[in-house]
């Protein structure tokens, strides 16, 4: 009878979590940023992308739940995508973009995707978005990668996962690849000034939900006048403030911080929180970062539970 009883809430689960998702959804494209970097150039970047992905990770959306990808009437080109939109996202902030098969800077991209997944009816809707591409110039090589994740309950419909889950990080995707594009090739920044608009804007918002978009802004502006603000927004109560926060600290190369991040990883009562902690150790990039990704990899358990992987899979995308 026990037996019983746990398969008919397994079956009812099942049920619960494939009830109403569609096997497709219709996206949007990013808006481009809107504060101007204060290096201004006047000669163009001209820019190449290759695809280097595995064979095995073609597939861009993925996950437990069937979850293709349309744009403007078609399923989405992830590279193409990418190409498309950091030059539009580079152009808004000052930095006039080409994109093309001749580009002085050739964009090798070895991962690219969004994998989701769901417990139960009951669960959200979780997506993890995750980069990791080679940039090429002058004879040098630059990693860059990017890890963003969201969730969302349905309550009424499939339709209320697309904004949160789906637009928001194809959008941070793009400004967290063009932003620390922009930064290694030109030290390109927003403006002091535009840093304290922003805080006073956070600090004014803090109720709001989609307030930390703007916590990632302080991030992709490049000006580390803004860590001491995302240090404070470490503690918040917003898990998303508080993951945009953590993920920010490693886009502005806050070497001063890494034991903070340490010890968020090994103290944060949540995944997210150690996850993006380690996700900024990535970016830092430093050997003793590289390392503590290392020796983080090393001491995973072998369980190969959800966790595990999705941690392995991120540490990956740096190493």
């Amino acid at each position: 009878m026990r037996n019983l009883i746990k398969f008919s809430i397994f079956i009812t689960s099942l049920l619960l979590l494939q009830a109403c998702a569609p096997s497709s959804y219709i996206v949007d494209e990013p808006e481009p940023s809107t504060a101007s970097y204060t290096d201004q150039r006047s000669s163009t970047t001209n820019l190449t992308f290759t695809d280097k992905r595995d064979k095995n990770e073609k597939v861009f959306s993925y996950g437990v739940l069937k979850a293709d990808l349309i744009i403007n009437g078609s399923r989405i080109d992830p590279i193409k995508f990418l190409e498309h939109h950091t030059a539009k996202e580079l152009t808004s902030r000052g930095i006039t973009t080409n994109v093309g098969t001749a580009g002085d800077i050739l964009i090798n991209v070895n991962k690219l995707e969004i994998r989701n997944h769901r417990t139960n009816g009951f669960t959200p809707f979780i997506s993890l978005t995750m980069l990791s591409a080679d940039a090429m110039f002058d004879g040098k090589q630059e990693r860059i990668a990017a890890y963003i994740k969201r969730g969302k309950v349905p309550v009424w419909s499939f339709d209320e996962i697309v904004e949160p889950t789906l637009n928001e990080p194809l959008s941070l995707v793009v400004k967290e690849f063009s932003a620390k594009l922009s930064r290694k090739l030109y030290g390109a920044k927003i403006s002091n000034t535009e840093v304290d608009s922003l805080i006073i804007k956070i600090n004014n918002n803090l109720d709001n939900p989609t307030t930390y978009m703007d916590v990632y802004q302080l991030g992709f502006g490049n000006n580390s006048s803004a860590i001491p603000a995302l240090v404070d927004y470490t503690n918040s109560q917003s898990e998303y403030i508080r993951l945009a926060a953590i993920s920010s600290l490693g886009i502005l190369k806050a070497e001063e911080q890494i034991g903070l991040l340490k010890g968020i990883y090994s103290h944060a009562g949540t995944w997210s929180d150690r996850a993006m902690a380690l996700k900024a150790i990535g970016d830092i990039g430093t050997p003793e970062a590289l390392s503590f990704l290392k020796d983080a990899k090393l001491q995973l358990a072998g369980k190969g539970n959800k966790e595990e992987l999705w941690t392995k899979e991120l540490i990956n995308l740096y190493l």
